[in-house]
């Protein structure tokens, strides 16, 4: 009998648990209200750990990190003066060089670039 009690009892081992601040804790659970009741804000190590995770270093997003980009130039097939006063949109021998950029902002993590 004593042999299945020791089994459930706890390690008297040099091993123990420490705050941030290097004081011993002898129980790592968090305190409850009952057996299933809420936790308590008394509960310091509850909060330090709690307080520990939420401070962790989350790296910050790159937002147009992945993308392609194309360069060339624009010509316009007619004359759009009854629309803009752009010159470049008003006459059709114009060719503007340009360069465009596409990038998956919305994409989630593992998307294709394409």
């Amino acid at each position: 009998m004593w042999e299945e009690m020791n089994y459930f009892t706890r390690s008297d081992s040099k091993s123990f648990i420490t705050t941030n601040w290097g004081l011993k804790i002898n129980d790592s659970d968090s305190l409850k209200a009952e057996q299933r009741g809420p936790t308590l804000l008394e509960d310091l190590e509850l909060r330090e750990k709690i307080t520990h995770f939420d401070h962790e270093r989350i790296p910050e997003r790159v937002v147009h990190a992945r993308g392609s980009g194309a360069h060339g130039y624009f010509q316009s097939y007619g004359d759009w003066s009854n629309l803009t006063r752009a010159k470049f949109l008003r006459d059709p021998s114009i060719k503007t060089p340009v360069f465009v950029r596409f990038s998956t902002v919305a994409g989630p993590r593992g998307s294709s670039d394409t």
